[in-house]
C-alpha cells in the first residue's frame, strides 16, 4: 500500500530587505521566495540577480511544501501492529500515576505545568487547563447488527495518537488520555500547532469544495477562536495578520494540489476506522487524513503534516519510519468504518 506524506510550512515568507545602497539583499539564508524577490526588484527598479533567482527557485521546491511517497509492506504493517499490541498492553496495566519521561520534556506543551507540579497533585487546578469530554462509544457493524464499543476502559480501544503519547511519555498520556485534560487558552508558544490546525481545516474544506474562499475561511476560523477566548491577544494578533492568513490558505492549497497528483478519486477523507487487534479482544481505531485511489489502481493513505522547520526533506525523512501511518494502512486493509 502507498503512503503519501505531504508536508507544508504554513508561515509567511520574509520580504527581501532593501539595502541602504538601494539594491535588494541576496542573503542565501533569507526565508523568502523567488516571487517576493522579483517583486521587490520591480518596485525598487533593480535588475534581478539571475544566480540568486535560480537559488530561490530551487529553494522554493522544498522550503514550503514537499511530498514523500513510501510503500507500506506487509512486514512494516506487521511490525507496527506488534509494537502497538505491546504498548496497548502496557497502557491497560498503567499505574494510577504513570512516571514521567524527563528526556521528552523539552518539546512537550505540558512542560511548565509538570515542572511546577511534578507529581501532578493539582493537575485539575492548573492554569488555563480544563477537563475534556469523556470518550464517546464507537459504533461497529457486524452483519446486520451494530455494536457499540465503550472506550472508558484504559487500553481497550486505542489510537495511533494515544500510542505515540504513551511511548513518548506515560505522564503525557495520563494527562491527555486518562485525565483528559486540555489547554483552554493558547499563547504564542502554540502558534506552530495552531497554524497546523488551521491548515488542516483549510485542506478539509478544500477537499469538500475546491472553489472555497480559503483566506476568508481561515480568517473566520481565527476570529471564532478569539471570540471563544481560546487565544491570548499576542497569538491572535499574529495569526490574524493578512500575510499570515494568506500563507496558511496558500499552503493548504499547495499541499492539497501536491497530494492529489496522480490521484483518480478520493475514497475517504477523515473517516474513522476500527479493527480488532490480531489475537486480542482489544481494538485499534484511527482517522487517516485521506484514503485515495491512484490512477494505477493502488490504494494510498495520505497524511498531511505541518512544521516550522525550513528543511522539509529532512522533516519528511523523519516521518519515513513513523508507525502511525502503517497502523492506518492496517486499519484500511483489515478494519471497517466506525461512527461515534
Amino acid at each position: 500500500m502507498l503512503i503519501r506524506y505531504v508536508i507544508g510550512r504554513p508561515i509567511a515568507p520574509t520580504k527581501p530587505k532593501v539595502l541602504k545602497s538601494g539594491s535588494i539583499s541576496k542573503d542565501v539564508r533569507s526565508d523568502t521566495t523567488e516571487a517576493l524577490y522579483l517583486r521587490a526588484c520591480e518596485v525598487e527598479q533593480v535588475e534581478p540577480d539571475e544566480t540568486y533567482v535560480d537559488h530561490l527557485r530551487q529553494r522554493d521546491l522544498h522550503a514550503w511544501v514537499y511530498r514523500l511517497d513510501i510503500v507500506c509492506t506487509d512486514e512494516l504493517m506487521s511490525a507496527a501492529l506488534y509494537d502497538a499490541q505491546k504498548a496497548q498492553a502496557a497502557i491497560a496495566k498503567a499505574p494510577a500515576l504513570p512516571p514521567r519521561n524527563g528526556w521528552a520534556c523539552q518539546r512537550c506543551r505540558w512542560r511548565s505545568h509538570c515542572e511546577g507540579d511534578p507529581m501532578a497533585t493539582h493537575a485539575g487546578q492548573w492554569l488555563d487547563v480544563a477537563e475534556g469530554r469523556p470518550p464517546t462509544p464507537l459504533a461497529v457493524k457486524h452483519g446486520r447488527n451494530t455494536y457499540r464499543i465503550k472506550r472508558e476502559r484504559l487500553g481497550f480501544v486505542v489510537s495511533p495518537s494515544e500510542l505515540r503519547s504513551w511511548l513518548t511519555c506515560p505522564r503525557l498520556w495520563y494527562l491527555e488520555y486518562a485525565r483528559r485534560l486540555r489547554r483552554v487558552v493558547e499563547s504564542k508558544k502554540a502558534l506552530p500547532r495552531l497554524r497546523g490546525s488551521l491548515t488542516h481545516e483549510a485542506i478539509r474544506l478544500l477537499t469538500k469544495n475546491p472553489n472555497v474562499d480559503l483566506r476568508l475561511e481561515v480568517e473566520l476560523a481565527i476570529k471564532e477562536l478569539a471570540e471563544a477566548g481560546a487565544l491570548e491577544y499576542d497569538a491572535q494578533s499574529e495569526l490574524i495578520a493578512a500575510d499570515q492568513v494568506e500563507a496558511i490558505a496558500d499552503r493548504a492549497r499547495s499541499m492539497f494540489d501536491l497530494a492529489m497528483s496522480g490521484v483518480a478519486e478520493v475514497i475517504e477523507y477523515e473517516q474513522r476506522r476500527i479493527m480488532r487487534m490480531p489475537g486480542s479482544k482489544k481494538w485499534l481505531h484511527g482517522i487517516p487524513d485521506a484514503v485515495v485511489r491512484m490512477e494505477d489502481g493502488r490504494l494510498a493513505v495520505i497524511e498531511y503534516k505541518t512544521t516550522s522547520y525550513k528543511n522539509l526533506p529532512n522533516v519528511a525523512d523523519g516521518y519515513r519510519t513513523d508507525p502511525g501511518v502503517h497502523l492506518y494502512a492496517a486499519l484500511l486493509q483489515h478494519g471497517q468504518l466506525a461512527t461515534s
